[in-house]
């Protein structure tokens, strides 16, 4: 008996101790949780602004490796925060580009790069046409 009321206590101040934590999502850092059209307008111009800066800055060939490195990350980075159903398979599409351009470039094939980083530059600028359209 006295084995079975420990045990119920032992149950009971686990299911008190779960209930009172905190039952909040998780939001990835830098998303915005339910971002208006204003904010996903700006954050669209942004990737577009880093997308084509990152592909100037290939083409100019006068920033080191990692910088350029850099820039193709920021540039993901900013493009993930692009939160809308509208251009979601739109903003994938160019984020596959940017993936496939930043591993050419990383195999020093600068040609293949600048194809591609001007694909994702157009792609990024469809999506700020379409978001814009709706």
């Amino acid at each position: 008996m006295g084995l079975l009321k420990k045990l119920l206590l032992a149950i009971s101040i686990a299911a008190v101790s779960i209930s009172a934590i905190s039952v909040t999502p998780a939001i990835a850092a830098g998303k915005i949780e339910k971002a208006t059209a204003e904010e996903v307008t700006i954050t669209i111009a942004k990737t577009i602004e880093l997308s084509e800066k990152t592909l100037a800055a290939v083409i100019a060939g006068e920033m080191s490796k990692d910088e350029i490195l850099a820039l193709m990350k920021e540039t993901k980075q900013s493009s993930k925060l692009i939160e809308s159903n509208i251009v979601d398979r739109l903003r994938s599409k160019a984020s596959e580009r940017l993936a496939k351009g930043r591993s050419a470039f990383k195999k020093g094939k600068k040609d293949e790069a600048v194809e591609l980083l001007t694909k994702v530059v157009e792609i990024f600028k469809e999506v700020q046409i379409k978001h814009a359209a709706f």
